[in-house]
């Protein structure tokens, strides 16, 4: 079993390059596939052997959770799957964040960890407990063995190879589950009836007790917990949510979590009723003394059945535990990566994030273990009800989140935050006051409160849990403004979208469509009076006639069906997101088809679409949104070429640049803005650092609109200093960032004064416009104007230089220098670091949105950065974004045009092709060498050890809360597009 384990991980190896196909596999597995795989997900060893341990020592009251499962989510499933599919990347909660903000993200998700890390640790101690019992083997070295094994196969296969297995090891399920109950009731004298009367007399069947009492497990008690339990599965776990995800299609989705409800909860009834059976034979036959419940199946199992039946479910019980966990540590990596790493280290290759994933595996692998052994010493308490304790603790009001945020567009950030944090108060306070600890009867419980200690059941907490965010986070919500929210998160948004016609706008589609409705309705009952064989004949006929392409509809296809139709015909596989194609058709569908050409057939078809397609493999591809910033490193160079023919010295290079900068500054409508603001700079908070001061400043660039940052300057310096801008790109926290704060520290303790401003709807500036007003294409043109006008500004000072200004950012940042750069001459130096590429014109509005890289019938980030010539330059590339080639590509372009003022030594190269995208440690130091140099700044006052990295509130100009934004302010991009018509 564990070599057939090993093999899948082997035989999808070769697919997991990527983090997309490691963690959702998307449209490569059919949707029977993905059910099975939530039914073996679901199972594990908890109900290959916690189920029968409860049928045997209790009643079926624990089954009650399972079976509100598919009461509740028959209900619900049909948009909770496509919600997620349309809002989400990979981590279930991207939602909570989308919705409420990066705290509830933060603790749904941690939330989640430790639910799946005591999961996990019960699987491996039931697994290894039953394999003890059955075959004597060290319990400890079980656990570790199945663990290397499960964490290997989702190291090679990924997602794919976990849900592959999970059909193999349900179907074994299935058959070792119906083969006991078989050879159980035969082994009881009297038979079934037997099992069912005795049970009954000796209460073994029924889920009661069944009075209200929430003090202690009852069968209402298992009702409501069973409701949230089933929503928090299916509508909140990463385990399930990431199964959708790997569907082709929503309908898909869906079909297979359908699937997956009807099957769990048969097999869940199956293998209580063997404890219930068992219970029954053991009366009849006696038990050895001292047994626990939990391994009365497993002797079972040893003693009645031959050797190879038993070899048989051991394999399938070593399955069970392998299903579980395998999609445990899979999406606990996911989990990892999305919502921690990602946040941390934004903006790095999917190489890097494919290994980190891994590690993760293997880490949370070893985490797993580490708990299975330490559940070792859970003593005789039944097992199920661990889980499920365990369950409800750590469930912490996530259902009351998801159930605020689909149903409640009233609830807000503001509300949700609040709730969330009396939550955590009051499960704290129902946890410590109602859990014992010490052995034996000296047992004490860790907070004793005496009457006001929680007496309900434990699984009541994580109910309690759910209704208090529900009921104080809508309650609080009102008490802050209503959001605006995208329909996409709440359900009234998937019930309008799916109330609203489906009609495609110029074609006559519709009115066919409607016309066919009604002569079936007119023609069918008489056909019902004809024979079956006029019927078939007919309505073929009938089918034939509708689905005629002709060019009076343009022979319009859905998209989804053409796409369909190329894999077919030409054997290949296509991946593509969903919404992608989602209501999209193409005219004259069949006539682009090429019959010996799939690569022509499919620019033909996607073209039309705004879609472009990659080659992933042998006869695999990609499809992807049409990039407009994006070519080919090959495209790149052409264009290159194209351009070095335009001009072959100073002078048709010199009107090449007059004509570039002229269509710049149009594009940019920076000829029709308003006079710069006759205000004073804002500036606060003077501190003082070693060799260094900080100040916070805010500057009206534009009347109402302030740009925010932080001047550092020399502490005690005197005469004339550099003055060097640092516009901030797209990093995680922006100017905050602690690279952004070493950096400029040390432009200050050399003996420049160096300001690092915020992106526009970044920092402080989302107190003016939201944060998403950032991917508008004005944002290019406010970040030129704020460049501008800031160094003006900094000119102004008493010891700036006019001779000495530089400007230098990285990412989005190196876009605002090269182009801030080609139309300010004031600019003596610039370093862009990990932006110039032929081929990447960057891929936020924020920096290609406004077209400049249209002027001049086309240009790009080289000859706009050649336009610095013949200036200081130094360009910093790297081995793994698109600076790639630039030593041997980009770098002798502009070599060629300082070549033309012969000024071939002022432009430098330094390129990096270990390192990745980002402003690191020696990309900082090539900065200050290069300023040292040609500055005369002291490079030996570069040491970054003297650098404090103050926290973000520090650096604010307007208040943590922005209490003290200017009352002139602008509050909406509404009123920033009125300044630039």
């Amino acid at each position: 079993m564990l070599i057939i384990n090993l093999y899948f991980g082997l035989r999808y190896a070769k697919n997991q390059r990527t983090t997309e196909t490691y963690f959702a596999a998307r449209g490569r597995v059919p949707a029977w596939a993905i059910g099975m795989s939530l039914l073996a997900t679901l199972i594990s060893s908890v109900t290959f052997l916690g189920y029968p341990s409860e049928g045997y020592s209790s009643n079926w009251i624990l089954l009650v959770q399972g079976l509100m499962v598919p009461i509740v989510l028959l209900g619900t499933i049909w948009f909770i799957v496509p919600l997620y599919r349309k809002v989400i990347g990979l981590s279930t909660y991207e939602y909570f964040e989308k919705r409420f903000g990066a705290f509830a993200r933060y603790y749904s998700s941690t939330a989640f960890v430790l639910r799946q890390f005591s999961s996990m640790g019960t699987v491996f101690f039931l697994l290894s407990v039953a394999l003890t019992n059955m075959t004597g083997a060290d319990t400890f070295y079980i656990i570790v063995i199945v663990g290397l094994i499960i964490i290997a196969v989702n190291l090679l296969g990924g997602i794919e190879a976990v849900i592959w297995l999970d059909v193999f090891q349900g179907f074994m399920l299935f058959a070792s589950g119906i083969l006991c109950v078989v050879v159980i009731i035969y082994s009881v004298k009297g038979g079934f009836s037997e099992v069912i009367n005795t049970a009954s007399a000796n209460n073994r069947t029924g889920f009661g007790p069944y009075d209200v009492d929430f003090t202690r497990l009852t069968f209402v008690v298992m009702v409501i917990n069973g409701a949230f339990y089933a929503i928090q599965k299916y509508g909140t776990d990463q385990t399930v949510v990431q199964r959708y995800l790997t569907a082709k299609t929503d309908q898909a989705a869906i079909r297979a979590s359908i699937l997956g409800i009807s099957l769990t909860v048969p097999v869940w009834a199956l293998f209580m009723f063997i404890g219930t059976a068992l219970y029954v034979y053991y009366k009849q036959q006696p038990l050895p003394q001292g047994m626990r419940p939990d391994a009365v199946f497993p002797y079972f199992i040893m003693t009645k059945f031959p050797t190879g039946v038993v070899g048989f479910i051991l394999a399938a019980m070593i399955s069970a535990a392998i299903c579980s966990l395998s999609a445990d540590l899979n999406s606990l990596a996911a989990v990892g990566l999305e919502d921690f790493y990602k946040k941390a280290r934004p903006a790095r290759t999917d190489k890097e994030y494919l290994m980190v994933s891994k590690g993760i595996v293997v880490f949370s692998g070893i985490i797993a273990i580490g708990i299975g052994a330490i559940y070792l010493q859970a003593g005789n308490e039944g097992v199920l009800g661990i889980v499920f304790t365990l369950y409800a603790i750590f469930s912490g009001g996530i259902v009351g989140i998801f159930l605020l945020g689909i149903f409640s567009a009233r609830a807000n950030k503001q509300g949700v935050n609040i709730a969330i944090v009396v939550c955590i108060v009051f499960t704290a306070y129902a946890f410590l006051t109602s859990t014992q600890i010490g052995y034996g009867d000296n047992k004490k419980l860790l907070l004793d409160l005496g009457d006001y200690n929680f007496t309900h059941h434990k699984l009541m907490l994580g109910v309690y849990s759910h209704l208090v965010v529900i009921g104080v986070g809508y309650v609080a919500s009102l008490f802050f403004p209503k959001p605006k929210l995208d329909t996409n998160l709440l359900y009234s948004g998937w019930r309008n979208a799916s109330k609203a016609p489906s009609t495609i706008e110029g074609s006559s589609l519709t009115a066919r469509n409607e016309d066919t409705r009604r002569l079936e309705a007119s023609v069918v009952p008489s056909l019902q009076k004809l024979g079956k064989a006029t019927v078939v004949f007919l309505l073929l006929g009938f089918s034939l006639n509708v689905a005629a392409q002709t060019a009076d509809n343009q022979f319009k296809k859905p998209l989804n069906e053409i796409i369909s139709e190329i894999e077919t015909r030409y054997s290949v596989k296509i991946r593509y997101p969903q919404e992608l194609v989602k209501d999209k058709y193409v005219t004259y569908a069949d006539w682009r088809f090429r019959p010996a050409d799939v690569e022509k057939t499919m620019t033909n078809i996607l073209a039309s679409q705004d879609i472009t397609f990659a080659k992933e493999g042998d006869k695999k591809y990609k499809l992807q949104a049409f990039q407009y910033h994006l070519k080919t490193p090959e495209e790149g160079q052409q264009q290159l070429d194209y351009l070095a023919s335009l001009y072959t010295d100073i002078a048709s290079w010199e009107k090449r640049k007059s004509e570039l900068r002229a269509c710049m500054w149009e594009a940019l409508k920076l000829s029709h803005l308003p006079a710069r603001p006759t205000s004073q700079p804002i500036i606060t908070n003077k501190r003082t650092y070693d060799g260094y001061t900080v100040e916070n400043v805010a500057i009206e660039t534009l009347p109402g609109l302030y740009v925010t940052g932080s001047l550092y300057k020399p502490l005690n310096a005197k005469g004339l200093m550099p003055v060097i801008l640092n516009p901030d790109g797209h990093f995680g926290d922006g100017r905050y960032r602690a690279d952004c704060q070493y950096r400029c520290a040390m432009q200050a303790r050399m003996g420049a004064m160096a300001f690092s401003y915020d992106l526009f709807a970044w920092g402080e500036s989302a107190l003016q416009v939201k944060p998403e007003d950032h991917r508008r294409s004005l944002a290019q043109t406010i970040q030129v104007v704020n460049g501008m006008r800031s160094l003006d500004w900094l000119l102004t000072l008493k010891n700036a230089d006019p001779k000495r200004v530089a400007i230098s950012g990285g990412s989005g940042g190196g876009s605002q220098t090269m182009l801030l750069t080609a139309l300010d001459d004031r600019i003596i130096l610039s370093v862009p670091v990990v932006m110039l590429s032929s081929y990447h014109s960057g891929g936020c509005p924020c920096e290609s949105g406004m077209g400049v890289h249209l002027c001049g019938s086309g240009t790009n980030n080289v000859e706009i950065a050649a336009m610095a010539a013949p200036r200081l330059q130094l360009a910093i590339s790297d081995g793994k974004d698109w600076t790639q080639h630039v030593p041997e590509t980009e770098f002798p372009f502009l070599q060629r045009i300082y070549g033309f003022y012969g000024k071939t030594d002022v432009v430098k190269n330094v390129h990096l092709p270990q390192e990745g995208h980002d402003y690191g440690i020696s990309k900082r130091l090539a900065l200050y060498d290069f300023l040292a140099q040609n500055f005369a700044l002291d490079l030996k006052k570069a040491d970054e050890s003297k650098c404090t990295i103050e926290q973000n509130p520090a650096m604010y100009v307007f208040g943590e809360k922005g209490e003290n934004l200017p009352a002139n302010a602008i509050r909406r991009f509404e009123d920033v597009e009125k300044l630039v018509q």
